[in-house]
């Protein structure tokens, strides 16, 4: 007996030692649930279309020990109810495991203290009842499948908030996650939340937000993450964020926010993940990005920024993921970024960044992704890039890089590269044809570089190719014989505008690996000097060219092959 008490206490010290609260996750030791608290869970149970026979376990006497039902030991109250589905959209695409509307029912659970409903899709309004658990510390109706507004609309059925008032009773509550509900435009829905002074996680993704107010007060100062991505808010961004000083994570993406960002946004010293992308935001970055120290990813991507990069954002040494593609940034490449030696994936494609790649960017030795496609950077390629050894992304292309021939010797310790492209630029790659290169490509573009006369026989040794780009690079040969042994895995081949001659080799397109996408099923062999009969063509091929060849046959009955 004695034995038996001592093990009880020492687990009871274990669950509270790491956090888990024992009032949750003791489902039994002899407790008798309330009786009153089992007929209400009934009640939902039989009010609802259990499809996927989530509350299967919800007989009998002691409902401690139901599925998704916890119970405080000394006193039996159920105090957690955690009902989310684990299928998925896609497994399920009518996304609907528990039919029914959200049980008024569950207003009545008192000493309830968590309560999560995420996957399950009860439809109707959240009711207002909710509002009566003044003890719940986290609550969870999320939709977390589609972050879409505009795909979310077009499911029936799925959770309303037509009034948010009794959010603000909910005085203890620590986590809120109301992602994909649909809140209606014409209610208040951030005042009542703003009340709440113990809200450390506030998720409102793609839940059909439009506005956002001004105000100066607020009282959810302790907020430490905050996701407000995917929805309609057109203003400029609030300035009364500046004062969630606790703040570390911050998504305002995919919104329609405009004018600069604020310099006093950079007052949220703890800081860690800050994505502000797919918004109108216009201006320079503000100096004032510097203090944020704690800084680890900065999404700034998809917006209308200017102006140079500031000295200032030298200084964040533990920024790992910065992305700048897509704005309006025209200036040197900055040599400052070389400073951030945390860094593991940096974009900055489709801009104006000018003047040479700084040598110094061999230094940042954790770099895995370096996207420069689509500025105008010039002169050579620095040989440092060949000390990057964990670069696995590499696209330098459709830049004037003039004057430039890449040798093996730039490669040689990138065993690690799966992408390389290079397109766009008056390159010459002037590879041996023994060379065998320390990496396996997925994807190699090369398209208007010169790769001739030769076809490049290096390729040869990469068999997990699935794009290859040749088109425009100058080749005057025939398709060698090993050629055959790189396609299994290929879903796009582009070898247009050369001079390619001799007999066509058999093609089979890969498509089980599940990797096809919008862009795949493309072959391109047109404008060369291709001759003979038709090859047998694989009948999931979407886009094939071989016009301007001298070929002969008759491709349908190639295509059914």
């Amino acid at each position: 007996m004695e034995t038996n008490i001592f093990f009880i206490l020492t687990t009871l010290l274990f669950l509270q030692r790491f956090g888990l609260s024992n009032n949750m996750l003791m489902p039994s030791l002899n407790v008798t649930c309330s009786e009153r608290e089992r007929q209400s869970l009934l009640a939902i149970k039989h009010s609802l279309t259990d499809t996927f026979n989530l509350l299967s376990t919800w007989s009998g006497v002691e409902c401690c020990d139901w599925h998704g039902v916890g119970c405080d030991h000394r006193n039996g109250h159920v105090v957690k109810l955690d009902l989310r589905s684990q299928v998925s959209l896609e497994t399920y695409p009518d996304g609907k495991l528990l039919k029914g509307n959200i049980p008024e029912f569950l207003g009545s659970f008192q000493r309830l203290k968590y309560l999560n409903l995420s996957h399950s899709f009860p439809a109707g309004v959240v009711p207002h009842h909710l509002g009566n658990l003044s003890r719940l510390e986290y609550l969870d109706l999320s939709y977390p499948f589609v972050k879409d507004p505009n795909r979310v609309s077009g499911f029936e059925g799925l959770p309303v908030l037509d009034d948010m008032g009794w959010v603000s009773s909910l005085w203890s509550l620590r986590y809120l996650d109301l992602s994909g509900i649909s809140i209606s435009k014409h209610i208040d829905w951030f005042h009542p939340i703003s009340m709440l002074p113990s809200l450390l996680t506030l998720n409102l993704v793609s839940s059909g937000i439009k506005n956002i107010p001004s105000v100066k007060l607020i009282n959810f100062t302790s907020l430490n993450s905050l996701d407000l991505s995917f929805n309609y808010i057109n203003s400029t961004i609030p300035v009364w964020l500046s004062n969630l000083t606790g703040l570390m994570h911050l998504y305002l993406n995919h919104n329609y926010f405009h004018g600069e960002i604020p310099y006093l946004l950079c007052n949220l010293s703890s800081l860690v993940h800050l994505d502000i992308s797919q918004n109108m935001v216009s201006g320079p970055i503000p100096q004032s990005i510097g203090l944020l120290l704690r800084l680890e990813d900065l999404y700034l991507h998809f917006n209308q920024l200017s102006g140079n990069i500031p000295i200032s954002m030298g200084q964040l040494s533990k920024l790992k993921s910065l992305h700048l593609s897509s704005n309006s940034f025209e200036t040197l490449m900055p040599d400052l970024l070389c400073n951030l030696s945390s860094l593991v994936h940096l974009d900055l494609i489709d801009n104006r960044f000018s003047g040479q790649i700084p040598a110094c960017f061999g230094q940042l030795l954790m770099l895995e992704d370096l996207y420069l496609e689509g500025n105008e950077l010039s002169g050579n390629i620095p040989m440092s890039l060949g000390q990057l050894s964990k670069l696995k992304n590499l696209d330098l292309s459709n830049n004037p890089l003039v004057g430039g021939v890449l040798s093996e010797t730039y490669f040689s310790k990138l065993q690690n590269l799966n992408y390389l492209a290079l397109s766009g630029n008056p390159l010459v790659l002037n590879f041996s044809s023994l060379w065998i290169p320390p990496f396996q490509l997925q994807t190699f573009d090369a398209s208007f570089c010169n790769n001739g006369p030769h076809f490049p026989n290096w390729l040869r040794t990469q068999t997990h190719l699935q794009r290859l780009y040749l088109s425009n690079s100058s080749i005057i040969d025939t398709i060698p014989e090993w050629f055959e042994n790189i396609m299994s895995h290929i879903l796009v081949l582009d070898l247009s505008n050369n001079q390619i001659s001799g007999k066509l080799p058999r093609f089979h397109f890969n498509n089980t690996d599940n990797v096809w996408g919008d862009g795949d099923g493309i072959l391109s062999l047109n404008s060369n000097k291709f001759e003979g009969s038709l090859a047998t063509f694989p009948s999931n091929v979407r886009i094939l060219d071989l016009s301007d060849n001298l070929l002969s046959g008759h491709l349908l009955k190639q295509m059914e092959q």
